[in-house]
C-alpha cells in the first residue's frame, strides 16, 4: 500500500481540497465539510486511480473523477449512521449528533449531488453508459443496506442471501471503483466488465475480512473485544457456516441462548465456533474469492508493474489483521 499512499493518495486529497462546495447555507455545507475531512483511507478512489494508471498515468481531473465514489460512499455513510442509530463515525461525533437528523438527511442528500457533480469530471467517450453503471451501483448499495436492515428482524438467512446481500451493501461500490479506472483508461467493455467482476470478488474479500476479525481477530491488533457481531446477533459468514454445521443443533441453542449474561454467550459461541473450525472455514473462503478475484485480474491488459501492485494492494487488504 505505501505506493498507493505516497503516489495516489495526494492527488485525491488534493481534489477534496479543491472540490467546490458552497458557504451558504452553513447549516447545510458545514456538516459536509466536517464529514469530508474525518480521517479515511479514501481506498475507493484510490482503487479507480490505481486501475487507471494500467493504461495511463492518472491526473488531477480523474482524481476529481474518482471522487465521485468518495462522495457517494460518504452519502451513504451518513444515512446509515442515523438507520443505525450509531453515535461515533472514526473516532468522531456523527452528523445526526453534531447537528441533528434533518440536517443529517439533508447534507446526505448533498453529498449525493455533489457525487453526480464529480462524476462529470470523467473524460471518457462512453458517457452515458459510465452514469448508467454509477446508477445501477446506487441502486444496489440501498437494496443491499435494506437487505442488512430486512435480515437483523430474522433469526437466520441462507447463505446465498447473505451474499447477495453483501455484493450489493459492500462489494457493488467496489465494483464500480475498479470499473471506473477502466472508463477512465478508455479501455473496451469486455476489460471494464472483468474489472467490474474483480471488484466484487475483492468486495466479498474484504467483508469476509471484517466479519472474521470480529470474531476471531487478535483484540492487541484491531483495538475491538471480539464477538461484537455476536453481541448484536448479526448474521455473518462465520454465523451462516455454523448455522450449517453438522453440531448445527448445538450452535443454534448457544446462539438462541438470551438469557445468559452477554459476555458468556459470545464465550461460549466463540469456543464452539474454535473448536468446530469456522475460522479456517472461513480464511478458506476468502482464499478462493481472492482466487477467483486474481483469476479476472489476468484477463485485463495494462501495464505489469501496475498489476502487481494491485494483486498486492489487494492481498494486503484481504488478509489484513486489523
Amino acid at each position: 500500500m505505501q505506493y498507493q499512499i505516497t503516489q495516489l493518495l495526494p492527488l485525491i486529497e488534493e481534489a477534496i481540497k479543491n472540490l467546490d462546495i458552497p458557504s451558504s447555507p452553513a447549516s447545510l455545507y458545514d456538516p459536509i465539510r466536517y464529514f469530508m475531512d474525518l480521517p479515511g483511507k479514501r481506498i475507493r478512489p484510490v482503487f479507480a486511480l490505481q486501475c487507471l494508471e494500467l493504461f495511463r498515468k492518472p491526473n488531477l481531473k480523474d482524481a476529481r473523477a474518482s471522487l465521485s465514489i468518495e462522495l457517494f460512499h460518504n452519502f451513504s455513510l451518513v444515512h446509515d449512521d442515523i438507520m443505525d442509530k450509531a453515535d461515533v463515525r472514526r473516532g468522531f461525533p456523527t452528523v445526526h449528533v453534531k447537528w441533528n437528523e434533518p440536517t443529517a438527511l439533508l447534507s446526505g442528500d448533498a453529498l449525493l449531488v455533489l457525487a453526480y457533480d464529480a462524476l462529470l469530471e470523467a473524460e471518457t467517450s462512453e458517457f452515458r453508459w459510465l452514469l448508467k453503471r454509477f446508477n445501477e451501483m446506487a441502486l444496489a448499495v440501498c437494496e443491499g443496506q435494506q437487505l442488512d436492515m430486512d435480515f437483523s428482524t430474522l433469526p437466520i438467512v441462507a447463505m446465498d442471501e447473505y451474499q447477495e446481500m453483501i455484493d450489493r451493501k459492500t462489494a457493488a461500490l467496489i465494483a464500480f471503483s475498479f470499473e471506473l479506472g477502466g472508463f477512465l483508461g478508455g479501455v473496451n467493455e469486455n476489460e471494464r466488465k472483468a474489472l467490474h467482476d474483480f471488484g466484487m470478488a475483492m468486495g466479498r474479500c474484504f467483508q469476509l475480512r471484517d466479519d472474521h476479525l470480529d470474531l476471531f481477530g487478535d483484540e492487541a491488533k484491531t483495538g475491538k473485544k471480539r464477538g461484537g457481531d455476536i453481541g448484536n446477533s448479526k448474521l455473518t459468514f462465520p454465523v451462516l457456516t455454523s448455522f450449517d454445521h453438522s453440531d448445527s443443533e448445538t450452535f443454534k441453542k448457544l446462539w438462541l441462548d438470551k438469557e445468559s449474561d452477554p459476555e458468556v454467550r459470545i464465550t461460549r459461541i466463540l469456543s464452539w465456533m474454535e473448536m468446530n473450525e469456522i475460522p479456517r472455514l472461513s480464511e478458506e473462503k476468502m482464499q478462493s474469492e481472492m482466487e477467483a478475484g486474481m483469476q479476472l485480474l489476468s484477463q485485463v491488459s495494462g501495464d505489469a508493474v501496475v498489476m502487481t501492485r494491485i494483486s498486492d494492494m489487494c492481498h494486503q487488504l484481504a488478509f489484513r489483521d486489523k
